[in-house]
């Protein structure tokens, strides 16, 4: 006999609400908004609440989308915790799915005050690694019903710095969606920005923040300019370091470089390049090089985060160091001497991206993950929020 809790659970989607700092146009939030878009609503109900004023990012959003604005104050704000509860009581997700260090602990509480039974935490890349704030991930984490984290090498470092079971740390890789990010836009994505078939595009995307570390890549596009290399240099993205950047570059004598601000259509900047570039210092899985790759792209990135997970040596692309010129440049170098091999490089990135970082994976993935996790089905035995 089929229990009423099962069939229910059937024949209804099952209500997911996650929780972000923030929806700007970070890795993480992109990544929520394109799980949120995917996500069929017939199977998951999802929502989305942003403990700051959201910015250009929630419009992005499909109109099933649940969004909510928790008005967070600056500093401390205890009150944001019961506003929060508020929320979920009033929507009454069987899921709240938290991201980062800046929501586990008020959307726990939240979560115990409003009964939601299934706490999701997911981890993106950056930890916070002072002694009082380890106690604090190794706690919160314990209470949530499932830990996740985006990359393997990720996943190992919340184990080694926080010291979280590597057993209770589970594997979902971000995803690229290899339609809007293609190769088929170069020609008239080239048109647009004005360069011709001959000219040699390097070039990067993402927030102008220090953990990008794009005055490292400024750098090395200085030193491959003294060994004579002829190219533009494309930066995308906005950021408090803005002016400190266009600074330097002015500084460096990069006067081939252009700072495009803030694109919504990085999909055609991504394929105008012939070339992508990533300087960070730290990086869960980059969605940027899964973007890159998708579009065709040979990838020079730093050996950060699951960059290794991405880029396969030789084969997609090259990894240097964090925080060196010198070694940016010397791999910068070597892609743009061979044209040919850059090309079969970029050919190779979009199979991979394709073959194992396509967007309906990961959305499987999650999707099966939150049915698995149902507290209506019957017989589920997943840890609840305690």
């Amino acid at each position: 006999m089929t229990s009423h809790a099962g069939a229910q659970a059937r024949s209804s989607p099952v209500r997911v609400m996650h929780l972000v700092y923030s929806f700007g146009f970070g890795g993480m939030e992109v990544g929520v908004a394109k799980l949120a878009n995917a996500l069929d609503p017939a199977t998951v109900a999802v929502s989305i609440c942003s403990g700051k004023p959201s910015e250009q990012l929630k419009y992005r959003l499909r109109p099933e989308v649940g969004f909510f604005e928790l008005g967070r104050r600056p500093g401390n704000d205890p009150g944001l915790i019961v506003r929060l509860a508020r929320v979920l009581r009033r929507e009454r997700p069987h899921i709240l799915h938290t991201h980062g260090w800046a929501t586990i602990v008020e959307g726990l509480l939240a979560a115990r005050l409003a009964s939601v039974p299934v706490l999701i935490h997911g981890e993106h890349g950056t930890l916070e690694l002072r002694p009082f704030n380890r106690r604090v991930q190794r706690w919160a984490w314990g209470r949530a019903t499932r830990v996740i984290a985006v990359s393997s090498r990720l996943a190992e470092r919340m184990e080694q710095h926080i010291g979280f079971p590597a057993a209770r740390i589970h594997v979902i890789r971000n995803g690229v969606d290899t339609v809007r990010f293609t190769p088929a836009l170069r020609p008239e994505a080239r048109a647009e920005f004005g360069f011709g078939p001959d000219d040699l595009v390097l070039g990067t995307a993402g927030r102008l923040v220090p953990v990008k570390d794009q005055a490292t890549l400024l750098r090395a596009w200085a030193l491959l300019r003294q060994r004579g290399v002829q190219f533009t240099g494309v930066i995308a993205g906005r950021g408090a370091l803005k002016d400190e950047l266009e600074g330097l570059a002015a500084t460096l004598g990069l006067d081939n470089v252009r700072f495009l601000g803030n694109r919504p259509d990085v999909e055609r900047v991504m394929a105008a390049l012939d070339v992508f570039i990533l300087s960070s210092v730290s990086e869960g899985l980059s969605n940027t090089i899964q973007e890159a790759m998708a579009s065709g792209l040979p990838v020079v990135a730093t050996h950060v985060g699951g960059a290794d997970e991405l880029v396969v040596p030789e084969e997609t692309g090259l990894l240097v160091p964090a925080s060196s010129p010198e070694a940016m440049a010397d791999a910068l170098a070597r892609v743009v001497a061979d044209p040919a091999r850059r090309v079969q490089m970029g050919h190779a990135s979009r199979h991979r991206a394709e073959e194992v970082f396509a967007l309906d994976g990961m959305v499987r993935n999650y999707t099966q993950m939150y049915l698995d996790l149902d507290p209506r089905r019957a017989g589920v035995s997943a840890r609840r929020v305690p």
